[in-house]
Formats: C-alpha cells, structure tokens, sequence
C-alpha cells in the first residue's frame, strides 16, 4: 500500500496532551452511541417491534449522528489509516453507518490514531450535520472525500455504498468519479417498523447528546 505525507507536524502531535483528550472523548462519544442504540432496540422490543423491526428503526434513527461522528474521525486521521479503514469495512458502511456501531473494535481502533485537527483536508470540508443527516448529501460528501485519498470507480462504489441495481438512482450523479446509482438507498420500512420508531423516540432524544458533544468537543479542540 502507497505510504501518503502527512502535514508537518502532525505526528508530534502524537503524545501531546490535546491528542490524548480528543481521543479519550471521541471514545466515550462512540460508546454512548452503542449504549442509546442499545436502548432503542430494547425498548422498541418491549412494545411488541420484532427485534428485526427494532434494529432497522434504530439504525435509519442514529444513522445521522454516525454519519457525523465518522466524517470527523477519518478527516482526523492519517490518509494511511483511512485505507487501512476501508479495506476492513463492513460492505455498505456508505449507505448503512449504523453497521460500523457492531464493527468494534474497528471505529475505536481508528478513534486511537486519530488527531484534533484534520489530517488531510480543509476546515471547510468537515462534515456539518445537515449534511450527515441527509442521505444524498452524505453520500456526495463522502465521496468526494474518498476521491481525496485516491478511492474511487465503480468497485469502490459497490464496497462502500453497496450499488446494486434494487437501490435505485438518483444520488449518483452528485458523487463524480463513484459512478451512478447511489439514490433510493433505502427500501421499504418492513413490518413493525412504525412502531419501532415511534416507541424509540423517547431514546433517541438523548442519543442527540452525541451530536451535541462532537459540536462541542470540535470547538474545544
């Protein structure tokens, strides 16, 4: 694998006392994550969800908020590290985040190596929570970020968003060299859903805290 320059001075960085704090709270960032998907599930189950319905529920809810924890984190993170990444990915992890919350210890591997200031991109392209929130927009996003470290073409669209021709189209012309076929991600709800999302919403109230802690914490850094 190709070795990518880092910017100067990034890797004194390494045991500098911001680096530790940012990976330390980034780290409870993601274990709070787990934790209030955990409870969604379980209480969408308590009402009568499948726990199918229930884990589906859980993953279109907190979808946004991994969404913008894990555009933070691989723009804080070596170019090496975020290849090293996206070989070890589950497939999908574009499309579907909420996938990468039973991957561990995958993103708190990644969280270890990170940094508190961008690695490898301007300020202006970290990734803001409209953007995490909206699928399209996400994916757009994404994209041209994995253009960025040289991932691209039609291989890599599969890998990451899973294109198959059931997803229908429409995202796929925003995200340049990924090719076509990224919109309608996301199929029917399924039975019980309604209800799994309904009965959630009480948890996800307070899973909102993680959006608000990495605002916070990206301020502080």
């Amino acid at each position: 694998m190709t070795t990518h320059a880092d910017p100067p001075g990034l890797l004194e960085m390494e045991t500098l006392p911001p680096t530790t704090n940012y990976r330390a709270e980034r780290q409870k960032l993601w274990e709070l994550l787990r934790q209030k998907r955990d409870e969604y599930v379980a209480r969408a189950q308590q009402y009568g969800a499948t726990p199918a319905a229930a884990a589906e529920a859980a993953g279109r809810s907190f979808r946004g908020e991994v969404n913008l924890f894990l555009g933070e984190v691989l723009t804080h993170s070596r170019k090496d590290d975020v290849l090293a990444f996206l070989m070890d990915a589950p497939r999908e992890w574009g499309a579907r985040s909420e996938v990468l919350l039973d991957a561990d210890p995958l993103i708190p591997s990644l969280v270890a190596r990170s940094f508190p200031v961008g690695a490898w991109v301007d300020r202006y392209e970290e990734i803001s929570k409209r953007v995490a929130d909206d699928n399209k927009q996400w994916s757009i996003w994404l994209a041209a970020r994995l253009e960025q470290v040289g991932q691209t073409g039609a291989a890599v669209a599969d890998r990451v968003f899973g294109v198959v021709e059931t997803v229908g189209q429409g995202v796929g012309e925003g995200v340049g060299g990924l090719g076509k076929g990224l919109g309608g991600l996301f199929g029917s709800v399924g039975e019980g859903l309604g209800k799994a999302v309904m009965i959630g919403v009480g948890v996800v109230s307070v899973g909102a805290v993680v959006v608000g802690g990495i605002y916070l914490l990206r301020d502080k850094s």
